[in-house]
């Protein structure tokens, strides 16, 4: 009778177990749902999709893309961190990923605890334009003509707590400047008020701004990414500029709820940076003002860590706050 007991209870450990490996062995056997926290028809929407389409053919799967906007992209990621971790759910992720942290957005779950990462799939440069009456051409100049002026220097972005403010603190912080934001909702509004001159400067990310500043409405001055931004191939970076504490970027990726086997992970991971490499997804990435990502997920995990701590730190000594 206990032989009889203990097989029972063996094949009931070892059962269970089987069934996950095989799971796992003939992974994707169904369709895959991409998670995106924002509304149809953006930037982060276009991504998920280009990127879906290449993840599709690679994996053998349906790769559909579903739309669950709302408080500052919570409402998606929180309905990925609950489904099962299998590797059938994923959410895009923002920058506004770390800066929710950063500035306090209550979150109905723990970011780095509750998702694990899979790939890093773009970087979206930051854009620093002005008003064409503005002085100052480049980053050094713009920074002597800010410290030149008697009251702090006004400037916009697409809202508060964002990653573009983030980054005009960071710049404050790091040079002794007097900058004060003046957010705005959306970058449409932000762009809008430098070219009336009701402020001389904005903080962006890369899409309508990119078109202002090559329709000469706007002045780049500078991006702070590793990369050049596509369509504004005359734009320098910082670096080039010769400042190098001030790299930023935002960026879109991947990610899937805690727990999810790390061979599901490898495999849509690999798909994913074969799917980067393609002409057709790199021209539909550069066309919204992006440079493909990709990586391990190992690195995509790192990084979130390292832009979670730094702009935690900048909203910290700036007193930075998001709107829910």
């Amino acid at each position: 009778m206990k032989k009889l007991l203990a097989t029972l209870v063996a094949t009931m450990v070892v059962l269970p177990l089987a069934q996950t490996a095989q799971a796992q062995g003939d992974y994707p056997n169904r369709p895959i749902r991409i998670t995106v926290p924002y509304t149809p028809g953006g930037p982060t929407d276009a991504v998920a999709r280009v990127v879906g389409k290449g993840l599709s053919v690679e994996l053998g799967q349906p790769v559909i893309v579903d739309n669950k906007p709302g408080a500052s992209a919570t409402i998606g990621t929180a309905y990925v961190v609950n489904q099962p971790a299998d590797g059938y759910n994923l959410v895009v992720v923002a920058a506004q990923f770390v800066t929710n942290t950063a500035t306090g957005i209550r979150q109905p779950y723990e970011p780095l605890r509750d998702l694990t990462p899979v790939v890093n799939l773009t970087w979206m440069p930051i854009l620093v334009a002005a008003n064409p009456k503005m002085p100052a051409k480049d980053l050094p100049s713009l920074i002597a003509w800010i410290r030149n002026q008697s009251q702090p220097v006004l400037y916009s972005s697409p809202g508060a707590g964002t990653l573009t403010q983030s980054w005009g603190e960071l710049l404050a912080q790091r040079y002794h400047l007097k900058l004060e934001h003046v957010p705005y909702k959306g970058s449409a509004g932000a762009a809008q008020a430098v070219m009336a001159g009701d402020v001389p400067l904005m903080f962006d990310v890369a899409g309508i701004t990119t078109t202002m500043i090559r329709e000469g409405k706007l002045t780049g001055i500078v991006t702070p990414g590793a990369e050049r931004a596509p369509g504004l191939p005359n734009l320098p970076t910082a670096r080039e500029s010769g400042v190098k504490d001030l790299d930023a970027a935002s960026f879109l990726g991947l990610m899937a709820p805690a727990k999810t086997p790390p061979e599901v992970v490898a495999r849509i991971n690999a798909a994913a940076n074969r799917v980067l490499k393609s002409k057709e997804v790199i021209d539909a990435v550069n066309g919204l003002g992006m440079n493909p990502a990709g990586g391990s997920a190992e690195d995509f995990g790192k990084m979130l860590t390292t832009e979670m701590q730094r702009w935690t730190a900048v909203a910290k000594t700036a007193g930075v706050k998001a709107e829910q």
